[in-house]
């Protein structure tokens, strides 16, 4: 088919950056251009973004949104008719699909608690003053969504009074009314805080969000390369939108053209960044812990600081350990007055009874310390035991009080805290860090993180969380070299992992409990433990799990088994074609504990 010599070069649209909006449209209506199509998506993907985040104030939600608005762009391409922009055009199907989503009442209520963990995540931008931006953004996140989308439209973005309107098919004089009342009530809402005079200013510096590239690239990677010519433009269109529709959504994979990511793989990326640790969760890790009983007593000794002393079974860094512990960490040992007098009064460290028990890894001077320690408690009668807080007077190291874990409350830890302090505040005496880190691993290996959290019946994270569901579990894997390879099996093909090796990675598959490693005395009974890796194409590869087995729930004593089901998804990125893996990302599609749900994330760190 010829090209009309009065028609402009559509492809060449693309690549221009001053490209017209609508010849990009109509270059992808008429002849399938997929560039072109790639030029509206990224000219247009971060103000969508943005407007859904506006809307839904749910950074997982805003990804949802903006995937389904490009996928309306597929589905009625053929039917815009130029009566507003197409910007306006893209940014009405925001506005639609994130009033929908609002009246799904339950999983809005469920993750409104997570928006507010992932708001701080949200740097302001380096202009505005971050506390003023901050609070301008959680002003703005507080309005009606009929005052907060034209305040965001108009002076987050910069459309105009009339393609406001358009966007919200609304007069322009109710959009002009709706501006003024909606920026009255920012002003009133920050007069207390000084920052009322700052709101127009701020506004415009909040658009700093990008859509995640992954959400564009897989609806992209969707479209046909070129659409026959015989079929009809409206047929073309449907069949286009069918074909992104049903590969987001179908377990059914064929070979993948080219290097872009398949469809699945922006919402694998979704659900793994959801049940990450929030920040609120890693409170811990703002405590300046020191490193063994033998550093504390000698930071001790140099400040005149008492030391705290807590000890607990399991891991309470990586939220495998019990139901006193995750209380602890989630409530007393997250509040900033506890962290504050810890920190700045106190010389605080934590151990555990998988290292310091009789079989453990800890050092025999180090197990000494800590029996000394519990033999001091029993000699003066106090409560002793794994699962208590110890205070040691500084310069003797010895035992002054027990408080058990089961009492440490936040009002009865700060209490207890300020009752012990015995010197001025001062700076930490140790750096506060990351208390769940990756551990040393041999060159070339590949490390993984796995984070399990329990959900609620509708597969969201938790709102309440009864005992042992208090913080999400973590663990850290290492594959070697020879492992991380039977992840890339030959092109076109489908191999099964060794046994061994999908054993070693599924039974780290089960929520926050009392044991830890993947397999303590041998408590866990496999029934069914699978991977398989199918190479989609050159670069992605299909990974297919199926795990079943029994459970005990402590390691302390032995305790009922409990069934553990689940069936996992995910997909790994191959550097140059199978040299190497770029990433790796698995979830849980369905998983339970006895009758609990719950869900796990792995994925592979840099």
């Amino acid at each position: 088919m010829g090209v009309d010599p009065m028609e402009p070069d559509q492809s060449a649209l693309a690549q221009a950056p001053g490209g017209d909006d609508p010849g990009l449209l109509r270059a992808f209506v008429q002849r399938g251009d997929r560039a072109a199509l790639g030029a509206l998506f990224s000219r247009h993907a971060d103000a969508a973004y943005r407007f859904a985040l506006r809307l839904s104030r749910n950074p997982a939600d805003a990804e949802d949104i903006l995937q389904g608005a490009f996928l309306e762009v597929f589905r009625r391409a053929h039917s815009f008719r130029g009566g507003s922009s197409v910007r306006t055009w893209i940014l009405g199907f925001v506005l639609n699909l994130s009033r929908n989503k609002a009246r799904e009442e339950s999983r809005r209520r469920a993750r409104q608690e997570r928006a507010a963990a992932e708001a701080d995540a949200i740097a302001p931008p380096a202009t505005a003053d971050p506390e003023v931006a901050l609070q301008v953004r959680r002003a703005l996140d507080d309005l009606p969504e009929h005052y907060r989308a034209p305040v965001w439209l108009h002076y987050g973005e910069g459309l105009s009074t009339d393609e406001v309107a358009a966007v919200l098919d609304l007069s322009p004089d109710t959009v002009r009314k709706q501006l003024t009342r909606g920026i009255d009530k920012l002003r009133n809402e920050l007069l207390p805080m000084g920052a009322a005079t700052s709101v127009l200013a701020v506004l415009p510096a909040l658009a700093v969000e990008t859509a995640p590239p992954a959400l564009t690239a897989s609806l992209l990677s969707t479209v046909p390369a070129a659409v026959g010519a015989k079929v009809g433009i409206a047929s073309k269109i449907a069949a286009i939108a069918v074909t992104a529709i049903a590969l987001t959504s179908s377990a059914a994979f064929v070979w993948w053209e080219g290097d872009a990511p398949p469809p699945e793989v922006a919402e694998i990326e979704r659900r793994v960044r959801e049940w990450q640790p929030t920040p609120e969760e890693r409170r811990f890790d703002e405590i300046a812990w020191a490193g063994t009983i033998a550093e504390a007593l000698r930071l001790s000794g140099d400040s005149g600081r008492p030391v705290v002393l807590l000890t607990q079974s399991g891991r309470i860094n990586l939220g495998r350990s019990e139901g006193g512990s995750q209380f602890l960490r989630s409530r007393a040992l997250a509040d900033p007055d506890v962290i504050a007098l810890l920190n700045s009064r106190f010389v605080p460290v934590y151990v555990s009874n998988v290292d310091y028990g009789e079989l453990g890894s800890a050092p025999a001077p180090e197990k000494k310390l800590r029996d000394r320690i519990w033999r001091e408690a029993t000699e003066a009668k106090l409560h002793w035991g794994m699962d208590c807080l110890y205070l040691l007077e500084p310069g003797s190291g010895r035992l002054k009080d027990v408080l058990p874990l089961a009492k440490a409350t936040i009002e009865a830890m700060r209490r207890w805290l300020e009752e012990n302090a015995k010197t001025p505040p001062g700076a930490a005496l140790a750096k506060p860090a990351p208390q769940s880190a990756a551990p040393a691993a041999p060159s070339g290996s590949l490390v993984l993180h796995l984070t399990a959290r329990y959900l609620d019946a509708q597969g969201n994270v938790e709102r309440e969380r009864p005992d042992f569901h208090e913080v999400p579990a973590e663990d850290w894997l290492i594959l070697s070299p020879e492992e991380w390879r039977q992840v890339g099996p030959p092109p076109k093909g489908t191999s099964r992992l060794d046994r061994r090796l999908a054993e070693e990675l599924l039974t780290h598959v089960h929520p926050a409990d009392m044991s830890i490693n993947h397999d303590p005395n041998e408590r866990n009974r496999l029934v069914v433990a699978e991977l398989k890796a199918t190479r989609v194409s050159r670069s992605w590869v299909l990974l297919e799990g199926r795990l079943e087995m029994q459970r005990s729930f402590t390691q302390v004593s032995v305790s009922e088994e409990r069934p553990v089901t689940a069936v996992l998804k995910g997909f790994v990125h191959l550097k140059d074609g199978g040299g190497a893996v770029q990433s790796l990302q698995l979830i849980s599609e369905r998983a339970t504990y006895g009758a609990k749900n719950f869900g796990v994330a792995v994925r592979s760190t840099p």
